[in-house]
């Protein structure tokens, strides 16, 4: 019942593309009967030929063939074509109901979900989708009627039992045998899945950490870790390709043995029951032609293994309830105050915080110190609503989670020890913060975060192109960069989570100055395990223990 949900729910995401799915069943099922049509004609021409009829009867047969066999192409084209378009179309849409299924989870979802396994889903599990809307779903019911067409034809107009040989087979290649091959190679397929999740997890890992892998001369030991992980791939995939050679084997072989016994039939047939032997040669080339749409589907347990395993991945992630709702309402607020009363969170049993409170007002600027660890950027995310938790957080003395999303989000933002620059232009990337901001705000927030000399000295300015993995610049100059874009938004609470922890002592200096300079335009929450950075602190606090001391 499991595996009809998961087809139910695969079906259904296709509900808008129906009447080009039936166009694209009939055009199968008319130019396979056309396919099949084109050797029921030539072997009828060959007794013909035989029986020394050239006549008018031979060239309407003759002709008949060459118009089934461009009506057949044709139809064929129309086929792929409709089917292929509803693929792509069914795996754009997926990847919009992911995009806004992980909106709808973040930022807690982003914050926790390994990168690698994340991007594996978007890209090849939705891929792999492919194979069921573009070679499964319309496969099925061609083989289902064309198969079943032949069986009733041949049944009426030649023998039944030959019609009984005909479904027999067709049963036996097109469900039996590959009903029996899926489930040898469920487990495989789900297995093979998870771990290419895994390697491109890895794969992610490694090139991002590539500099720190080479200075830490750990290349040796990545390379071997990956060659075990695709041997284990090129292991499974193999397990998967020589069962799969087996199942077309199997069917080759029992089509020719099924060719030979209708022969063996129809010898016995033509001596006691004078069956005619036209009808006989007719008959076998009839039933070799046939398996066309059936040995369509004896192909499909191999990739459909994976397809329901990325389907299973797709949907558990579909299936996931946030852990905080977005909240969407007419409670606004313009920020004045933050109120912290017996705040606990836990993660995995263990306790993270316990009863913290505190307070501050506008303007104010408080620092949390504590060693790496303790839960000071947990802190700030629970003020961001990524996780739920124990106690109250009051902006206004109005609960967090009571105010709409998109005001709350105008007055609070959160910078990080790591701001991520996109592969983008200088412009581009500040205009995330405020996308209608003119360029002359634009240059106010980046004087603001003493960046604007080095912006104003490159080449293009502006329209420089950050490159992949912020290459061209520094890891100073891109955490004032990160600290421009918050200046050009412009929050009325600015948390900094460790916001100077990962670069060199001047750049943190010009942060820092940058801060204490503007520090009377916004309410600022700054966390570090580095006591130095606290210097523009109207108060300090310890987080020890999970429990916060002035």
């Amino acid at each position: 019942m499991k595996k009809f949900n998961l087809i139910f729910r695969l079906i259904r995401l296709v509900k808008k593309f129906w009447l080009i799915m039936t166009l694209a069943i009939i055009n199968g099922i008319v130019g396979n009967l056309f396919s099949i049509g084109i050797s029921f004609l030539g072997a009828y021409g060959l007794v013909l030929l035989i029986s020394g009829n050239h006549g008018i009867e031979f060239i309407i047969v003759i002709s008949l063939m060459i118009a089934f066999g461009l009506l057949r192409g044709v139809l064929r084209y129309f086929e792929q074509y409709s089917n292929h378009f509803i693929a792509f179309k069914i795996l754009a849409h997926i990847r919009h109901i992911i995009f806004k299924k992980l909106a709808e989870l973040s930022p807690s979802k982003i914050d926790k979900k390994d990168k690698g396994a994340l991007l594996n889903q978007i890209t090849s599990d939705v891929e792999t989708l492919e194979v069921f809307y573009a070679h499964t779903i319309s496969p099925v019911f061609i083989a289902l009627f064309t198969n079943g067409t032949i069986v009733i034809l041949v049944s009426i107009f030649l023998n039944w039992i030959v019609g009984l040989i005909y479904l027999l087979f067709y049963l036996l290649i097109g469900i039996l045998i590959p009903f029996k091959f899926y489930n040898s190679t469920k487990k495989e397929g789900y297995e093979y899945r998870q771990d290419l999740a895994s390697f491109s997890a890895f794969s992610l890992d490694t090139i991002s950490g590539r500099k720190d892998i080479k200075l830490l001369n750990k290349k040796d030991k990545f390379i071997l870790d990956s060659e075990k992980r695709v041997n284990k791939l090129n292991k499974e995939k193999r397990s998967m390709s020589i069962k799969n050679s087996n199942i077309k084997s199997i069917n080759d072989f029992l089509i020719y043995f099924g060719a030979i016994l209708i022969i063996v039939m129809s010898v016995v047939a033509f001596k006691v029951y004078k069956l005619d032997l036209n009808l006989t040669i007719i008959s076998l080339v009839t039933f070799i032609s046939s398996f066309g749409p059936i040995i369509a589907l004896a192909n499909l347990p191999g990739n459909l293994n994976q397809t329901f395993a990325s389907a299973k991945r797709l949907f558990n992630l579909l299936d996931e309830k946030p852990l905080v709702k977005e909240v969407n309402n007419d409670k606004k607020v313009n920020f004045e105050s933050l109120k912290i009363e017996n705040l606990s969170f836990s993660y995995d049993k263990t306790k993270i915080l316990n009863n913290v409170s505190f307070a501050l007002n506008s303007k104010e600027i408080i620092g949390i110190v504590g060693e790496s660890g303790i839960g000071k950027s947990t802190l700030l995310k629970l003020i961001m609503r990524y996780y739920p938790y124990e106690g109250e957080i009051k902006i206004n003395e109005v609960n967090i989670n009571e105010i709409d999303n998109r005001s709350f989000h105008d007055n609070v933002c959160m910078f990080s020890q790591n701001t991520y620059l996109f592969n983008e232009t200088l412009k581009e990337n500040m205009l995330i913060a405020k996308p209608n901001a003119t360029d002359e705000e634009i240059i106010e927030a980046l004087k603001k975060a003493s960046i604007y000399d080095f912006v104003l000295n490159l080449e293009n300015g502006l329209d420089t192109v950050i490159k992949e993995d912020s290459t061209n610049i520094s890891l100073g100059e891109k955490q004032r960069l990160g600290l421009a874009r918050v200046f050009l938004r412009n929050p009325k609470l600015l948390l900094l989570d460790e916001p100077t922890s990962n670069i060199d002592s001047f750049n943190e200096s010009m942060i820092l100055n940058s801060l204490k300079k503007y520090k009377g335009e916004m309410t600022i929450i700054m966390i570090s395990h580095k006591e130095s950075t606290m210097s523009i602190a109207d108060k300090i606090y310890r987080l020890r223990n999970g429990k916060l001391y002035a």
